[in-house]
């Protein structure tokens, strides 16, 4: 597709107008707060269309529609649009080249895909949940709309006038937003709720198309599909069944001819119909076929039904990787379909050949149940390849470029076909990557995956299986090559950055379940690695190359050289090494920090007490500060900042900080502190900057807490510690992935390749910056407002008190500590030993309180 590219000039003019419309929406955001969703998220799973003669595929993406090629689902480009964008629908001419696209800001574009540009908005006051633009009888200059009041919340059916810019009719009422169908003819519009159907009249000659055909039904409906010779209407329910209603055209014709505007009931027995039934489960979609011959469906069981509605036989296309949730078809070419799957990819099938010719694949869905204890996320970045790295379904790792927004390979840590549960508390455990790490030159990959045949509810017996995966003679001329697929000669597998081969695997590496896993930095070579794993039975176990080297290169193995076990025998939570790797930290309701060569243990540190009451937690989180000798804890209750010099506390943030993510190589690194109310989590990330780890900006998450914070090379931004811009990556819960500071060289580069400018998405008021278009309201401001206020208060002396008489170690953020700072003696002998100071920082204490008590006899 022919499409005029943007110059530099231009798409720095097109960021100067998005900052001034997010200047109106909420005050202009410091540079160092830019933040920008660049990837990810649910982007296909809601709507799209074919146009431009097919050539082009559409879907939305957030805050952007995006454009495909039709046949090979290649990207495009994309077009910016105005709130988070939830439907889109294709102008009803084949050869037409617009699109009508609705977000939940209520704006409706209409956007030229030729382009990619906005040709006009129309603002209709209501959340858009989806759109229908079916043309024909209905003519062209009408859209209808499903909307979310905003009086009552309840949904609401609109016609709304293209030319006129504003709504022209109200046809009905839902309790809540429903999807909309429409016939191809453009005569009918309906859409389901609950065990109910909703059929409106639309077209030119429908008189009042106010006037509803209700159809009531026994299950709860899911799919619904309209013939295109305007003869069935198909339904699929929660249990499976596909009923085909005949002759609903004559009713909703007679309905509005007899009932004069007033909606009459009908019984589904009222209509003839017919029942199939194949799907164990709810059926997810429908479609007919252009010449009226085949219904397709869809559902939970990753199949493409087939029906021949002539003798009721049927055909199947398999293994399609996730439930379908959507079907649209080629108006060219009907035997081609786009398949949406509930694993935010879009399946091009010809049905004709039955095969899968081309796949648009998005960042995939977590595989975890949050209430299941077993189940935990993953999301870390591959350095070498600069690419997000997630846990995906089949026990895989899903390796996506964040820059081009495009997924690029996968690596099956565990091969595992999709299984169909129900999803229910007796399900068994999806298989899948509880713990992955990285080495920092991205040559050594360590996976920990997780399965089990059997429901919690059965049995908590979890198999454990660590593997231990190697980059070597990377040829960079076959990089890019075959990614993710496996070398038959080899056994590895391709993927960004080179291929990864498996070089050892321990099934059931620790007793109790592995909770945190860490390769060893600044080693010059494979054969200097290190890695560690922890486990809940509270023991933590060191890994080396075995030294045997295999014909291909790789080592022929990896050993446990050793392990250890913590003081308190309980089971550690988190663990890093620092950035030189000469020191391990792991925690459980202690800190140990370890001689990673000797297994020495080398300190312990107990988090001090902000307050009275309650026991000790355990450790969340912790982290090592790169450059400097300072090192971060968290316990959901307190944020700690330990001077490994002195083995005292340097700065405490009496907060409930419950993640950390460092930057490899700068002083540099992300909080998150989340608080709950009312039933809902809202999480702000601060980050800390420079030797002082002063606080330099604070962005909210209105979701809660986010799945990462991630660090990409700075090669764009100033080398500086201090500089703010420095980028970082907010991995949502949702799995939209949101660049905050300037964007890197192949970030640069990938804009430019794909002439695509994402819009600023921040929303800036006194308190802190709200990412991924938060809508600002008073709550989320108050707890900006408090959290700015609290990491900024860097101590707590009297007034009038000259804080240069006070050692940097002493000051106490939000409130004293027991056992530590400026305590009289004897209270501090008093003390239990595990809050009593170490002796480096006792002894020259006692030694100045001795001085100043020779001085002056009545000091304490």
């Amino acid at each position: 597709m022919a499409r005029a590219r943007s110059t530099p000039s231009e798409r720095a003019a097109n960021r100067a107008r998005d900052d001034d419309d997010d200047d109106d929406r909420g005050g202009g955001s410091r540079a160092s707060d830019d933040a920008r969703v660049t990837a990810g998220g649910a982007v296909f799973a809601r709507s799209g269309a074919f146009c431009d003669d097919d050539r082009v595929f559409v879907t939305v993406a957030r805050a952007s529609v995006r454009a495909f090629d039709g046949a090979t689902g290649r990207a495009l480009g994309g077009a910016a649009a105005r709130g988070e964008t939830t439907c889109a629908a294709a102008s009803p001419e084949t050869t037409a080249k617009t699109i009508v696209s609705g977000s939940s800001s209520g704006i409706l574009s209409v956007i030229d895909v030729e382009r990619m540009r906005v040709l006009r908005r129309h603002d209709i006051g209501f959340a858009i949940a989806d759109v229908a633009y079916p043309g024909g009888a209905s003519g062209r200059d009408f859209v209808y709309v499903s909307a979310t009041a905003r009086e009552d919340g309840g949904g609401r059916i609109l016609r709304v006038s293209l030319s006129k810019g504003k709504i022209v009719e109200k046809l009905g009422k839902t309790n809540e937003a429903r999807a909309l169908i429409a016939s191809a003819s453009g005569g009918f519009l309906a859409c389901a709720e609950r065990r109910t159907i909703s059929i409106w009249g639309v077209g030119k000659d429908g008189g009042g198309s106010s006037r509803a055909l209700r159809i009531h039904h026994t299950k709860a409906i899911t799919a619904l599909a309209f013939s295109r010779d305007d003869e069935i209407l198909a339904c699929g329910d929660s249990s499976g069944r596909i009923v085909m209603f005949h002759g609903f055209a004559r009713a909703v014709r007679k309905l509005q001819q007899e009932a004069r505007g007033e909606e009459t009931e009908v019984d589904r027995d009222a209509l003839p119909s017919t029942t199939s039934h194949w799907h164990s489960r709810a059926v997810g979609c429908l479609h007919f076929s252009a010449d009226g011959a085949h219904l397709f469906s869809g559902g939970e069981e990753a199949v493409l039904v087939i029906w021949n509605l002539k003798d009721g036989k049927k055909t199947y296309l398999p293994r399609l990787g996730a439930p379908l949730t959507k079907i649209v078809a080629r108006r060219d070419d009907p035997s081609r379909l786009a398949l949406f799957g509930s694993d935010n990819a879009v399946r091009l099938v010809n049905v004709a050949s039955m095969s899968v010719e081309g796949t648009i694949q998005g960042v995939r869905p977590t595989v975890l149940d949050l209430d299941r204890e077993s189940y935990a996320s993953v999301v870390t970045y591959d350095p070498r390849a600069e690419v997000v790295a997630f846990s995906a379904a089949g026990a895989a790792l899903q390796f996506f470029d964040h820059a081009r927004d495009e997924h690029i390979a996968d690596l099956a840590v565990a091969p595992r076909n999709y299984v169909n549960t129900s999803g229910e508390a007796d399900s068994p455990m999806e298989a899948h990557v509880a713990h992955a790490s990285f080495s920092p030159d991205g040559r050594v990959l360590l996976t920990v995956d997780r399965r089990s045949d059997q429901p919690s509810t059965v049995t908590r017996a979890v198999e454990e299986t660590l593997k231990i995966w190697e980059r070597l003679h990377v040829d960079d001329d076959r990089e890019g090559e075959g990614e993710g697929e496996e070398d038959d000669a080899t056994g590895s597998v391709n993927v960004p950055g080179g291929a990864f081969t498996c070089v050892a695997q321990c099934d059931i590496p620790h007793t109790g379940l592995i909770t945190c896993v860490g390769v060893r930095p600044s080693a010059r070579s494979v054969t200097e690695s290190m890695a560690f794993t922890a486990g809940a039975e509270g023991e933590v176990k060191f890994w080396v190359p075995n030294g045997r080297v295999s014909r291909g290169g790789e080592h022929a193995g990896w050993r446990c050289r050793s392990s250890a076990t913590h003081p308190s025998g309980t089971g550690v939570t988190c663990g890093a090494f620092s950035a030189d790797g000469s020191i391990l930290a792991t925690a459980a309701r202690e800190i140990v920090l370890w001689d990673p060569k000797t297994n020495a243990k080398l300190a312990t540190l107990t988090m001090p007490k902000t307050s009275g009451e309650g026991e000790c937690a355990s450790v969340k989180a912790v982290a090592f500060i790169a450059g400097h000798p300072l090192f971060a804890a968290a316990d959901g209750k307190a944020l700690v900042i330990w001077n490994l010099q002195t083995l005292q506390p340097w700065r405490v943030y009496a907060a409930p900080c419950v993640g950390l993510y460092a930057h490899a190589s700068m002083p540099m690194f992300a909080a998150v502190f989340a608080e709950r109310k009312d039933q809902k989590e809202i999480a702000v990330v601060v980050r800390f900057i420079g030797a002082d780890m002063m606080p330099s900006g604070t962005f909210a998450c209105p979701d809660g807490a986010p799945e990462a914070v991630l660090f990409p090379p700075a090669d764009r931004a100033s080398r500086d510690a201090s500089a703010a811009t420095t980028p970082m990556l907010i991995v949502t819960r949702d799995r939209q992935i949101v660049r905050i500071g300037a964007e890197t060289n192949a970030e640069a580069r990938a804009r430019d390749d794909m002439d695509v400018d994402a819009p600023a998405v921040t929303k800036s008021f006194p308190g802190g910056v709200a990412v991924v278009g938060a809508p600002v309201n008073p709550e989320l401001a108050r707890v900006l407002k408090e959290a700015e206020a609290s990491v900024r208060a860097m101590r707590l002396n009297a007034e009038g008190e000259d804080e240069e008489d006070v050692p940097e170690r002493d000051r106490v953020i939000g409130g004293a500590l027991n056992g530590v700072g400026k305590m009289p003696w004897g209270a501090l002998f008093e003390a239990p030993s595990h809050e009593l100071p170490p002796l480096t920082s006792l002894c020259p204490r006692f030694m100045d309180a001795m001085l100043v008590r020779q001085i002056n006899p009545n000091a304490q």
